[in-house]
């Protein structure tokens, strides 16, 4: 069987979070493992930078400067 690649896209708060979870176990109750993944994400690193860009408690986070979090988050190796 091939894999699919499935994305959710949106702005915050539109319930991407939820959905990803349902489509996860309808699958599950199907037999069928997904792989779920988020970005930033993913790594110890990567989890710490998409705190410095989602809690308001680190301040504004500019869009070069979120940029420049996204690229290093992705560059981390995963294990």
């Amino acid at each position: 069987m091939r894999g699919r690649f499935i994305t959710f896209e949106g702005v915050e708060g539109v319930g991407k979070s939820t959905q990803i979870a349902r489509a996860a176990e309808h699958l599950r109750k199907r037999a069928i493992e997904p792989i779920v993944t988020r970005e930033p994400g993913g790594t110890a690193l990567a989890e710490k930078l998409r705190s410095l860009v989602l809690e308001p408690g680190h301040g504004a986070v500019g869009p070069s400067a979120e940029l420049l979090i996204m690229f290093a988050a992705r560059g981390e190796p995963r294990g």
